[in-house]
């Protein structure tokens, strides 16, 4: 690290080396991995690196957050295509329902099929909340 004296400030200029370690720091802080870890995956010391925290936390934060989003949107598609396959499934039963007498499967159990399809429906549904840690360690595995 090169510091330079203007006027009265002081600036601070990084060698790329150093930059492409805190920007390292940056993705691996976001996702959650300890600072002992860290520091022994980029042998840069936890001191250091508890330096930087503080350094860079916004940069952190917003990492933390676009990754949490990502996680949130493949969570929410894999529900979404759930919930569009059993949908799609009871439509197919209703209509079968709607055009048929007595025929092959016995209405009642048709009717069975459907009650149980519209009760995997309501399971599916979740009110629109951000992950938990929980959660999102959950889908990390």
């Amino acid at each position: 690290m090169t510091l330079l004296r203007q006027d009265t400030t002081l600036t601070v200029q990084e060698d790329p080396g150093r930059l492409e370690l805190k920007s390292q720091f940056i993705e691996l802080r976001a996702k959650g991995l300890s600072l002992q870890k860290i520091s022994k995956k980029i042998g840069v010391s936890k001191s250091a690196l508890a330096n930087w925290q503080g350094e860079l936390e916004g940069e952190i934060a917003s990492l933390r957050a676009m990754e949490l989003e990502a996680l949130y949107e493949r969570y929410y598609l894999t529900k979404e295509s759930r919930i569009r396959l059993l949908g799609d499934q009871l439509k197919e039963i209703q209509a079968e329902l709607k055009k048929r007498r007595l025929e092959n499967i016995p209405t009642d159990r048709l009717m069975e099929l459907e009650l149980k399809i519209l009760q995997a429906l309501q399971e599916e549904y979740v009110e629109a909340s951000p992950l938990t840690e929980g959660e999102i360690q959950a889908l990390k595995e």
